[in-house]
């Protein structure tokens, strides 16, 4: 938020004269070109590049136009669905290479100009030889058609296991990329048999901006003085030999993909896809269907003179990739706009270092004109968005032609030129408003810390009374994972267990209490009203679950032990806000409800459960979530009877099978309740067939064994005491 200076009502008037003074013009002109050369100078730090590179994204996925894209370029992405398919079918993963076969014995009777497999078959089939000698002879009358065959290697700066020589016939058309041949000390192409009859290689390895985003491929490696192309450049050179990548606008010694869309492979709201797409699976049935005489589903002349790209684009084949259009892409897509790219000459252009100083200079005047000339609130605020509309809109209009202008470094340039010129008050509210915002955006969310900036007295030390919705976490046998590692381990384990809980909880509003060593507490509806705070705590539970799950799947690659967290959600009146001494205090809750959601947290590991809630939670959060009654239980030390739920998803999304072990194991708990432990049982053990390890069904039907040694009492309300914590 910026304000103008305070001063008398004549301000306008006395900034007007200064604006006449010849003096002062010239000041401010100094002190506005001394900005820009900064600004200028800071174009080379990592924080502005990011900054750059983000607005960047942004307009690739706002303006780009998928009419540009080249339709001659096809897609054939072996996705979940295809693999589902065939493993139905006695198929597993990995695929035999005579599947790839019929799959370029399709294309290749169809017509189709070029087959680009961004596939590593580096290594023989793990079927047997003969199914790399199938895959060869596809190679080999798709080629005695006419159709160029292409394949992916991996080269790297390092050496491999696997590496082998590149045969010279492989080398780049054009020499003049050496210059932009990044170095290399192995390579694996592939397998000798299908090397025999391939039209080119290409080197399919492409690093990622420093932000982790792929926006450049390189043109060419180098390795044992030969120089090879990259497979977008082998599939230009294959297909348009006359092209000359070489002679393409680099950035960094790289190409710039300019993406021609907001989605490649799945179609916008209202658009098209920017590449047909085609499930890889399709392309198998359809050869099989030509064998079998029969009429194949797909139509064979949709790939005739196409150039057809085939990769992974299913989740566990670990071909996606962040781009700058979503963050999980298929990188064979990445492939194809870059060949799109080369094939037209229209990547995307960085512009001239004059261009980028000029618009910067610019916002930087017009900024400080808006301060200066502008006399009201109102006149300024117009004046100022004016001034900010015109960089953006000229980084806008110029990447519609292919030329990437500077979008951050004039809009820094415009708010410090403004702020320079309204000092005072900018220098007084904004140190005020980023103190706050540090102090509080440890444990609050972006939003909350936005609401608590305009009213800081909600700082002052004590609390009120609200609702609240609790959640406590722990992770399962701490001890015994902190045991197997050693300090340094555990604290980069730990770090990163929290952060991403952490992370999930404050994406959803929830405020962070405290870690209490591998616990973490928090809680919702507080110190901003939160209605539907219960549904909040419930998504949070289940995201932090559906988190873990991928970060397993990580730790399990880097060898380190399991995390698993059991989650308890309460929901009840607290005391919140500010508590400990005058200089030293932290913002809190305590009360009895906050008792319980630890209590439940720790009742997970009797129930063999995840995520326990209580029955104030569900009765709140009832038309978002399904959950599943367990028990009536008595915690140590209370005498009144609370009934605990499993949470076991959002409402709608929740698997089937889940809801139909909840009714078989309602109606078991509904006749233990009635002390008909004969249904019960029957009940249970059907609900552990439908789920052997169903923790729940075990502890009852375990009573059940008890209580027809010795039955519980004629006054018996169907509760449980638990004598642990």
């Amino acid at each position: 938020m910026f304000l103008k200076m305070r001063g008398s009502p004549a301000t306008g008037e006395h900034q007007s004269s200064i604006m006449r003074s010849r003096r002062h013009i010239l000041a401010l002109g100094a002190i506005m070109a001394a900005l820009a050369c900064a600004i200028f100078w800071a174009r080379h730090t990592d924080l502005y590049a990011l900054m750059e590179l983000k607005t960047l994204d942004w307009r690739f996925r706002s303006f780009s136009d998928p009419a540009r894209a080249d339709r001659s370029i096809v897609l054939a992405m072996l996705d979940q669905q295809s693999l589902d398919h065939f493993e139905e079918e006695g198929m597993p993963w990995p695929w035999p290479r005579s599947m790839y076969a019929a799959v370029l014995d399709f294309l290749s009777a169809a017509g189709a100009r070029a087959v680009v497999f961004d596939i590593l078959f580096t290594s023989a089939s793990p079927y047997g030889a003969g199914e790399d000698a199938e895959f060869a002879g596809a190679v080999k009358r798709a080629v005695a058609r006419g159709v160029k065959v292409l394949f992916a290697s991996e080269f790297s700066p390092r050496p491999q296991r696997g590496a082998r020589p590149v045969p010279a016939r492989f080398e780049v058309q054009n020499q003049g990329l050496r210059a932009f041949a990044a170095a290399k000390s192995s390579a694996r192409p592939p397998i000798p048999e299908l090397l025999a009859f391939a039209s080119a290689i290409g080197d399919a390895v492409a690093d990622p901006d420093l932000d982790g985003v792929h926006r450049r491929i390189p043109l060419a490696a180098e390795l044992n003085g030969r120089v090879y192309p990259s497979l977008p450049v082998a599939i230009a050179q294959a297909v348009l030999p006359a092209s000359s990548p070489a002679a393409l606008p680099l950035d960094d010694g790289r190409l710039l993909v300019r993406f021609h869309g907001s989605a490649l492979s799945t179609r916008p709201p209202g658009g098209r896809r920017t590449y047909p797409s085609y499930p890889l699976g399709n392309l198998v049935l359809a050869r099989q269907s030509q064998l079998d005489k029969s009429k194949p589903a797909l139509d064979p002349s949709e790939f005739k003179d196409k150039i057809v790209l085939i990769g992974y684009t299913a989740a566990g084949l670990m071909d996606n990739r962040p781009s700058p259009i979503a963050p999980v892409f298929p990188g064979t897509e990445i492939l194809a706009a870059a060949a799109d790219n080369i094939l037209h000459g229209d990547p995307l252009r960085r512009a001239p270092d004059g261009w980028a100083f000029a618009a910067i200079a610019f916002a930087a005047l017009a900024g400080a004109l808006a301060a200066f000339l502008a006399s009201g609130s109102t006149a300024t605020s117009a004046a100022f968005l004016l001034a900010a509309l015109l960089p953006g809109a000229l980084s806008i209009l110029l990447f519609k032609r292919g030329i990437w202008l500077d979008f951050v470094g004039p809009q820094i340039s415009l708010v410090l030129g403004f702020t320079i010129a309204s000092v005072y008050s900018y220098m007084v509210e904004g140190r005020q408003r980023r103190f706050l915002q540090g102090a509080l955006s440890v444990y609050l969310s972006k939003q909350v810390v936005r609401e608590i900036v305009e009213h800081p007295e909600k700082l002052v030390l004590g609390g009120d009374r609200r609702e609240l919705s609790v959640f406590f976490s722990d992770i399962q046998g701490f001890t015994t994972i902190s045991e197997m590692l050693d300090p340094k381990a555990l604290t980069k384990l730990m770090n990163r267990y929290l952060g991403e809980m952490t992370d999930v909880i404050l994406e959803l509003d929830g405020t962070l209490d405290k870690y209490i060593g591998d616990a973490i507490m928090a809680f919702w509806n507080a110190p901003l009203d939160q209605k539907d705070h219960a549904v909040r705590a419930c998504r949070a539970a289940l995201a932090n679950q559906q988190r873990l799950v991928a970060m397993r799947r990580d730790l399990e690659k880097e060898g380190l032990p399991q995390v698993y967290t059991r989650i308890g959600l309460n929901s009840g009146p607290a005391s919140v806000g500010n508590m400990g001494s005058l200089k030293r205090f932290s913002y809190t809750a305590i009360s009895d409800a906050v008792n319980l959601s630890s209590r439940l947290e720790g009742l997970n590991k009797y129930y063999g459960t995840y995520v326990m809630l209580s029955g104030s939670t569900r009765a709140l959060a009832a038309q978002a979530i399904e959950a599943r009654e367990l028990d009536l239980i008595k915690v140590k030390g209370k005498h009144k009877a609370v009934a605990v739920y499993e949470l076991l998803g959002l409402h709608g999304e929740t698997p089937r099978e889940l809801l139909e072990l909840a009714g078989v194991f309602g109606r078991g708990l509904e006749c233990y309740r009635a002390r008909d432990f004969d249904a019960a049982e029957r009940f249970l053990s059907e609900a552990l067939r439908l789920r052997p390890d169903d923790g729940p069904s075990r502890v009852l039907l375990g009573r059940i064994t008890e209580f027809r040694k010795s039955p519980p009492p004629q006054d018996w309300d169907g509760s449980y005491e638990m004598h642990e914590k």
